[in-house]
Order: structure tokens, then sequence, then C-alpha cells
């Protein structure tokens, strides 16, 4: 078997394998790598949010495949005021978290019924309770 035959044949061999083996294994890293990133900038901006206003509202954020990142939060209706708090606070957390160069994010915000505003000493810790209302704006 001439050397460049042989050659181009193991050449072959490695990057299938490359392929086959390596791919999927960069793919795995990649997602989870994904899903922490998510993870971390939820916990920021909850810790955040939970710092500046109280345990009102708990965001839930998501990277988009190719587009910007997503951020739902269930709003108190009726406290435009305490909105605008909570959006200052996701600006500020993703400014912090992206530098200078930050990247663009969505914001989806649902309407909730105000819950009974009572302190933090008074909330029992084994109630909950799930707000379902319709979309009052995205940005």
């Amino acid at each position: 078997m001439p050397v460049n035959v042989m050659l181009a044949s193991m050449t072959t061999f490695a990057v299938l394998g490359f392929v086959v083996l390596g791919g999927p294994m960069l793919l795995v890293h990649w997602s989870r790598k994904r899903r922490q990133d998510e993870i971390a900038r939820q916990i920021a901006l909850t810790d955040a949010i939970d710092a500046e206003i109280g345990p009102i509202v708990a965001p839930v954020v998501k990277k988009s495949l190719l587009g910007p990142w997503d951020i739902r939060i269930a709003v108190p209706v009726g406290h435009s005021a305490t909105v605008a708090r909570i959006l200052s606070v996701v600006d500020t957390v993703f400014m912090d978290l992206e530098g200078a160069g930050s990247r663009p994010y969505r914001i989806f915000l649902t309407a909730r019924a105000d819950a009974s505003r009572g302190s933090r000493a008074s909330r029992t810790l084994g109630s909950t309770t799930r707000w379902a209302g319709n979309p009052i704006g995205a940005a």
C-alpha cells in the first residue's frame, strides 16, 4: 500500500473518530455550560431583586439558541413604581454580568394579582401561591 493512501486513510479514520466521539462530547459540554450560565443569571437576578425589593417576584432566565436572553417575571398589577424598580434591578444585574458590551435581553412581564402584602416574618413557609395572568408587555 502506498504511503499516501495509508496516510489518507489514517487521517480519515482520525477525523471520523473525532466526529463520532468528540462531537457529542463537545455538544454535551456546551449544553451544560449554557445551562449553568442560565442558572447563575437566574440566581443573581433573584438575589438582587430580593435584596432591593424583597421576595415578591421570581424571575425565570433562559438563553434562546441564537437570540438574546429571555427574562420572564410575574409582576404585581397597579404597582408601577415596584415594576420600575424591578426593571432597574434587571438592567443593573445584566450590566454587571456582561460589562460595558452587554448583549440584548428581552423581558416578558406577566400581570399577577397582588398577594397579601405581609412582611417576611408573617409569611408561612408551607403556603405557596401560583399566579396566572396575561402578558402585559414585552421589551
